[in-house]
């Protein structure tokens, strides 16, 4: 019984040096969207509200592909189990706002060549419009940090933004700064 508490106390003792309260991370990711079916880029800070509970607003903009772009804005929160000293797995929850732009051009130019054509025809027949879309949706999802140095982590994570029309797994890899 001795040797089993003995046990019990060096592994909480090992869980709380890994703490996590009070400490703020930067960082950046690359993200890949399954409804714009594209990459994106972001930037992501990080606040720990306990020792397991972990707060982090991001921002992430993904690239225009076949006159798409979105950007998005996520407040979550993680609750991290340590399985190492150096890595951690957390489930995540929270908010999203996504805007999403939709460019579509045409152009009739050279279906009419050699008819004579005025000013007013070009307009009907060269044009372009865009459509701008934005949502509040729930991020769930998950991921593992890996922390490299006392003041550097990598981590990969899948979210699920569920959002009315737009829903999209976002899976992501990034690198973080401790301070």
């Amino acid at each position: 019984m001795k040797k089993l508490l003995f046990t019990l106390a060096i592994t909480l003792a090992t869980i709380s040096a890994s703490a996590q309260k009070g400490v703020k991370t930067v960082g950046a990711n690359v993200s890949y969207g399954t409804e714009i079916k594209n990459i994106g880029i972001g930037v992501k800070g990080q606040y720990g509200i306990t020792d397991a509970i972990r707060g982090e607003a991001s921002l992430d903009y993904f690239f225009k592909k076949d006159g798409m772009s979105m950007w998005d804005v996520n407040l979550n929160v993680h609750y991290l189990f340590p399985i190492t000293e150096k890595i951690k797995v957390y489930p995540l929850a929270g908010l999203t706002f996504t805007n999403w732009r939709y460019e579509i051009a045409w152009d009739f130019e050279d279906a009419f060549e050699g008819w004579y054509l005025d000013e007013e025809d070009y307009e009907d027949i060269k044009g372009k419009e865009s459509y701008t879309e934005s949502e509040f949706g729930i991020n769930l999802g998950g991921g593992i940090q890996y922390d490299i140095t006392d003041k550097l982590t990598i981590n990969a994570e899948a979210k699920y933004q569920i959002i009315s029309n737009y829903n999209q797994l976002v899976l992501g890899i990034g690198v973080a700064y401790k301070f």
